[in-house]
């Protein structure tokens, strides 16, 4: 196994199908589960897509028709919206009441989120909102009929051979924990979000999950072009010294480069946590970055993996 300065966690590039880079630093090693933050919104996507391409739930109908004691500006705002961060709907701080420590049911948290008070109309504004992401989650178990965790581990996680990756904590050892400039934080990581922060896995499993979903394995063609379409413009611009650099928002991915290259990705943090996943579809080539130090500089190690495999 290699090693790439700069990494506290665990890193895996793949091209064309075939392992590239496979690096481990720190106390991690690449069968550590991390959380994967913000990464875990595609999964919340690709759940909605699955259902819609069962016809149990509608892209385009208002989500007030799963959320039936909402507010009346609920009637305007799609899943769609939701999905594409277009909703009107900000981040946790403005939600009223709403604590993220705090472990409560899905349930009695869409009530607070979708009493907190708009930042514009439905598909003027795209603002980056976990909130959003919570309600998809609480949408795909009212469609599912089922628990969000229980549907992603059996139509998500296991059909794609993830044996390694649950919703909440893993049980045992193995599970990575989190530091901040290298001194640990074990109560780091937030109790779990559905859709927006709950799953654990590990770069092997993440690496397997990108080359299914974007060879096909895992949505029809037309799911995965909604996927990966620029839907909504972020007004991102490149800032000094980024390697990646998202400049539209599809459904749960950014649309964008990463060192140059067209990529599909995201980024995540946690307290304690970095995480960072991409398919450059050009290259075949996937990359997973899983940081148990807050203060990994993801930018930085992306470009030395790229350099490693070849990428750069």
């Amino acid at each position: 196994m290699w090693t790439v300065e700069g990494l506290h966690g665990a890193a895996l590039v793949t091209v064309d199908g075939s392992v590239a880079v496979d690096v481990a630093g720190g106390p991690a090693t690449s069968q550590t589960r991390f959380p994967i933050a913000s990464l875990g919104k595609q999964f919340a996507a690709v759940a909605a897509l699955l259902l819609a391409e069962r016809d149990a739930l509608n892209l385009d109908r208002p989500v007030s028709h799963w959320l039936p004691d909402s507010p009346p500006r609920w009637r305007e705002i799609t899943l769609h919206h939701l999905l594409t961060h277009t909703s009107g709907t900000s981040h946790w701080q403005d939600a009223p009441g709403f604590d993220v420590t705090d472990p409560i049911a899905i349930e009695r948290r869409a009530p607070l989120l979708t009493a907190a008070e708009p930042i514009s109309r439905p598909g003027i504004r795209w603002c980056y909102s976990s909130p959003g992401y919570l309600l998809v989650a609480h949408i795909v178990e009212r469609a599912a009929g089922q628990e969000y965790g229980s549907f992603l581990a059996e139509q998500v996680f296991a059909p794609a051979g993830m044996t390694s990756t649950t919703t909440g904590r893993p049980d045992g050892p193995g599970a990575a924990v989190g530091h901040r400039a290298g001194e640990p934080l074990p109560d780091a990581a937030l109790p779990p979000l559905p859709g927006t922060s709950d799953v654990w896995s590990t770069v092997g499993d993440l690496a397997r999950w990108t080359g299914a979903l974007h060879g096909g394995e895992v949505l029809g063609w037309e799911s995965h072009m909604v996927l990966t379409g620029p839907l909504a413009p972020t007004g991102e611009e490149p800032a000094p010294g980024a390697c990646f650099v998202g400049a539209h928002y599809g459904y749960g991915l950014y649309i964008g480069t990463v060192g140059g290259h067209r990529a599909y990705f995201h980024p995540g943090d946690l307290p304690g946590f970095v995480s960072f996943g991409a398919w450059l579809p050009e290259r075949r080539a996937g990359i997973v970055v899983l940081a148990d130090d807050e203060t990994v500089d993801v930018h930085t190690l992306l470009r030395r993996l790229l350099a490693a495999a070849g990428l750069s």
